[in-house]
């Protein structure tokens, strides 16, 4: 595994512990012990969701690079042992 693909899993596994932690509040925006107010949960929520979002696709697009380079590599490999 090259280092891009290292990262792009890093990121992706944060972009979904957003997502995660925008799940768990709004599993919990019923509760009636918590000193949130709504609005700011709320608020919260839509924050977590979509930097998560955000996140998870951008580690996608650095796969997806990463692995094209990596393809690159293999080919031009290939090319200077076929040139021996």
């Amino acid at each position: 595994m090259n280092s891009g693909k290292g990262r792009s899993s890093l990121i992706g596994i944060v972009g979904g512990y957003l997502v995660y932690l925008a799940w768990q509040l709004y599993q919990g925006r019923n509760n009636p012990d918590t000193s949130m107010s709504p609005a700011v949960m709320i608020l919260f929520i839509a924050l977590f969701a979509l930097a998560g979002a955000g996140l998870f696709a951008y580690a996608c697009i650095l796969w997806k690079r990463a692995e094209k380079e990596e393809q690159e590599e293999r080919k031009r490999g290939q090319d200077e042992n076929a040139m021996k």
